[in-house]
């Protein structure tokens, strides 16, 4: 019969060493998983960044390039848009417009301002825009008249009752008020606009061919303003916002601030002589008819945090100058700028 071995257990010194090793193994699993996390709040703050940063300014540029347009007319062409509205004190940017002023805006702005119950951030820019902005766009269904009504292909065209309108061609564009916006179910099928009330005569400037178009005439205001939200680390969230005359609408959040320069043309022979801020026009050195492109630099921030030290950045105008944010700011930041060209305003 074979004497079976006496069992035993571990002793103090190996439990010791198995402790350590399992500890040096933990250890080096929770920094792989540190790392790991940091890696992953970084690239999806820079994620937040670009997307953020580029819809920012193709919303904004998408308009500007939309500014002043009003027809297939030259830009040499004076008067290029003739305004038939009514005078009051809504439609008094019209004249402007009639002008050549196809932009209004602030400049490090230092009071509070709100634009359709949303507060405007102090020392940002704001910018507004005029235009057909809207996508309502119909050809004409044939020459059109000056006293006669204006009818358009299509019966869904989008157009509405006393809201602003244009007709251009090659030659000119009119801005007026719409009396009446009637559909038509006949083949093919048409849209009356009559403009009998609301304006000077009930005239338009001038007959327009068979090739006019006519379109929804608009303001679009960006500008940075706050949001009644806060980040996991409390700080205020601040964003992009649109307004349309009545009412603002949240674009994106994690911007910053918003700095706006305008290029000019002084001397009218089709080249940018320089470039200023809104308060370069108001205060007598341009006018605004000669802008010919508009820098936008937007600051965006990461609206979390996204990196484990306060990340230093810059910003123009600041240029190469280091701006440190404040004490617990882990959010990243960076600068998107895109100098847009009026496409009207270019040679």
């Amino acid at each position: 019969m074979r004497q079976l071995r006496r069992q035993a257990g571990l002793t103090l010194v190996e439990l010791m060493v198995a402790t350590t090793l399992s500890l040096v193994l933990l250890a080096g699993v929770l920094l792989v998983f540190q790392s790991n996390k940091a890696t992953y709040q970084m690239q999806s703050g820079l994620g937040t960044l670009q997307e953020n940063g580029r819809y920012a300014i193709s919303q904004i540029a998408a308009d500007l390039q939309q500014t002043g347009f009003g027809g297939c007319q030259s830009p040499r062409l004076s008067p290029r848009v003739i305004n038939v509205v009514t005078p009051s004190p809504a439609s008094a940017y019209l004249d402007d417009v009639a002008q050549g002023e196809f932009f209004d805006g602030r400049n490090d702005q230092a009071g509070s301002v709100t634009y359709g119950g949303v507060t405007m951030v102090t020392g940002t820019d704001s910018i507004e825009i005029r235009g057909p902005l809207r996508s309502n766009v119909a050809y004409v269904n044939g020459p059109v008249l000056k006293t006669g009504n204006i009818v358009v292909r299509g019966n869904t065209t989008g157009f509405a009752a006393n809201e602003y309108l244009m007709i251009g061609d090659c030659s000119s564009s009119t801005l007026f008020r719409a009396t009446a916006v009637t559909a038509s179910a006949g083949s093919p099928p048409t849209t009356t606009i009559t403009h009998t009330s609301g304006n000077t005569s009930g005239e338009l400037a001038q007959p327009y061919s068979s090739d006019a178009l006519v379109m929804e005439f608009g303001t679009h205001t960006y500008f940075v303003g706050t949001t009644p939200r806060t980040n996991a680390n409390g700080q205020a969230i601040t964003a992009l916002y649109r307004f349309d005359g009545n009412s603002s609408v949240e674009l994106v959040d994690g911007v910053e601030d918003m700095q706006i320069e305008y290029a000019f043309d002084g001397d009218g022979n089709g080249e940018i002589d320089g470039f200023g801020t809104v308060d370069d026009i108001t205060g007598g050195s341009y006018d605004w008819d000669q802008v010919m492109a508009v820098r936008i630099s937007l600051l965006m921030n990461s609206v979390e945090g996204a990196s484990s030290v306060e990340a230093p950045y810059t910003y123009f105008p600041a240029g190469s100058t280091s701006i440190s944010p404040s004490s617990g700011d882990y959010r990243l930041r960076q600068e998107f700028s895109s100098l847009i060209s009026i496409r009207n305003a270019v040679f």
